[in-house]
């Protein structure tokens, strides 16, 4: 296993072919069709930067000029914000910025997979995350991945094998009052789970792979039978107390929650449909991850193989395992590329009161930045033409 695992993605800000796999936008380095003077004419300044401020959205526009568009270049120009306490400071102009890519161990970091994704015009990294909600699954036409991490590392081939049934929708932890590590189930529905650290038994009364509520009737039904917002339903009854709750695959609590329920318990749906293309890694520390997919109209679960190339729904498209680590978080860094206007981007300051952040702002892109003044907007691109006619 790797302590730090580097990969580099090389993104152009022209980009005409753009390859939408897993919800990532892949580009080329090069703008297809554009002679070397057009792409060069579509970076090229004069440039400016656009601050919009406050609730009225006004804005305002400074020039960026440097002496050599091709080279990297110290700036150290503060922007006069007039009236607020916040100060940009342009540090640094750089022609063409690269990104770096980590996966750096952590004990508290959770698992995180690094994933190749291949096919025509296609050859990117892609990075999955337990720990960060927003980079937990990507999904597309041909395919998706899914990474979850469970806690049992001694029952997870029992929980893989149960995972291949037809009925089985997915897995139902819970979390005795005295311990901070869950007994972990496959949910079928209408299954009757008995508890052995407590006198409660949790029941699936209905599962539903698109909730929606009526938020005037109340009423729960479902869209589609596709998994967009899972969720089940369930029974904790004790013979005494019972409760019926609602639990989202996706969410941590339910916020049509009517009363607390006298136990923890978490929903990880596995609903991955019968097109192929869709896979779920699986992993827990202390054992070998597993891939969980459909294939043929069935539900398969086998040991995941590095370097193994795996089928998405088009086989011409494909991805492989490259590296993964049980307990780490993702690092991004910015990296000074090559003498060449391909990405430009203004490497900036922004400081209020003893608060320093380093903003990256690339051609094109708006940076938001949240700030005790409220939300400032961030736009580094060419003048327009009335910004040149104003100036």
């Amino acid at each position: 296993m790797k302590s730090i695992i580097k990969s580099r993605a090389y993104l152009s800000v022209i980009n005409i072919v753009i390859l939408l796999i897993a919800g990532f936008s892949v580009f080329s380095s090069r703008a297809y069709g554009y002679s070397p003077a057009m792409r060069q004419g579509m970076l090229s300044g004069p440039w400016e930067i656009v601050v919009q401020m406050g609730m009225d959205g006004s804005m305002m526009r400074f020039p960026v000029k440097v002496p050599n568009e091709n080279k990297a270049t110290i700036l150290d120009n503060v922007l006069p914000l007039m009236g607020s306490p916040i100060k940009i400071r342009l540090m640094q102009y750089l022609p063409d910025l690269k990104w770096e890519t980590s996966i750096v161990e952590d004990p508290k970091g959770g698992a995180v997979v690094q994933i190749k994704a291949k096919g025509e015009n296609l050859n990117q990294d892609i990075w999955l995350s337990s720990a960060d909600p927003a980079k937990q699954s990507i999904s597309s036409q041909i395919g998706g991945i899914k990474i979850v991490k469970l806690h049992s590392s001694e029952e997870i081939e029992k929980i893989m094998r149960e995972l291949t049934s037809s009925k089985s929708i997915g897995i139902v932890s819970v979390w005795d009052k005295n311990t901070n590590k869950p007994l972990e189930y496959v949910a079928n529905t209408g299954d009757t789970i008995t508890l052995p650290t407590s006198d409660y038994k949790l029941k699936i009364l209905e599962y539903v792979p698109h909730y929606s509520i009526d938020t005037t009737t109340k009423n729960v039904t479902n869209m589609s039978n596709k998994p967009v917002n899972p969720a089940i339903k369930i029974n904790l009854d004790n013979g005494n107390d019972n409760y019926e709750q609602w639990l989202w695959s996706k969410f941590p609590s339910s916020p049509h929650m009517k009363k607390d329920l006298p136990l923890r318990v978490q929903f990880t749906d596995f609903d991955i449909g019968t097109t192929p293309g869709n896979y779920v890694f699986v992993t827990t520390q202390g054992s070998e991850p597993w891939l969980f997919y459909s294939r043929d109209g069935k539900k398969h679960a086998e040991k995941a193989k590095l370097k193994n190339e795996y089928p998405f729904a088009q086989k011409t498209y494909t991805f492989s395992i490259e590296d993964f680590s049980n307990r780490a978080n993702i690092k991004n860094e910015w990296k000074k590329g090559s003498e060449e206007l391909i990405s430009p981007a203004i490497i900036a300051n922004i400081v209020e009161n003893k608060t320093r952040k380093q903003l990256v702002l690339e051609l094109n892109k708006p940076n938001h930045h949240k700030s005790a003044s409220g939300t400032m907007v961030l736009l580094y691109r060419r003048e327009e033409a009335s910004s040149k006619a104003a100036n």
